[in-house]
């Protein structure tokens, strides 16, 4: 974290809202170009996500550009596990990733063979757990591009 505080929108405090926030601007009327100011919400909803690092449903404020990264990256465990920290504005999430990285290194040193995957159902085993195949460590692997 830089010198300079960091400044973090009161609601996304209390849920998982990817970096985004509430965005100011005009509304301008067609006829005049008169123009007033408003404000776009980020799209809040109440979700349940299953966490298998944490083996429960965790019930959540999240926006739905997080619900979308969550898909892309595979999960939530390797969302949390792969997002960079200025886009984590929660603390409970930062400690939710603490335990959930602690859960997958005690995994990792489990030995593979204990791991059956079905032919064509590759696809569906999680990123860490493909990388663990091939013999690569959590701390090798490099975030998703997003």
């Amino acid at each position: 974290m830089s010198s300079a505080a960091r400044v973090v929108m009161g609601r996304a405090k209390r849920g998982l809202y990817a970096g985004r926030h509430i965005q100011f601007g005009n509304q301008v009327s067609e006829d005049g170009g008169n123009k007033t100011r408003r404000t776009w919400k980020p799209n809040v909803q109440t979700k349940r996500i299953f966490s298998f690092g944490l083996d429960r449903h965790i019930r959540m404020n999240i926006t739905m550009h997080a619900l979308r990264c969550i898909d892309k990256a595979g999960g939530f465990d390797e969302y949390v596990l792969t997002t960079p920290d200025h886009k984590l504005d929660n603390d409970q999430v930062r400690e939710w990733r603490s335990i959930i990285g602690a859960v997958y290194a005690e995994l990792y040193n489990v030995q593979v063979s204990t791991l059956t995957v079905k032919p064509g159902c590759e696809g569906q085993v999680p990123r860490h757990l493909q990388a663990r195949l091939k013999g690569v460590r959590l701390e090798d692997l490099e975030p998703p591009k997003l």
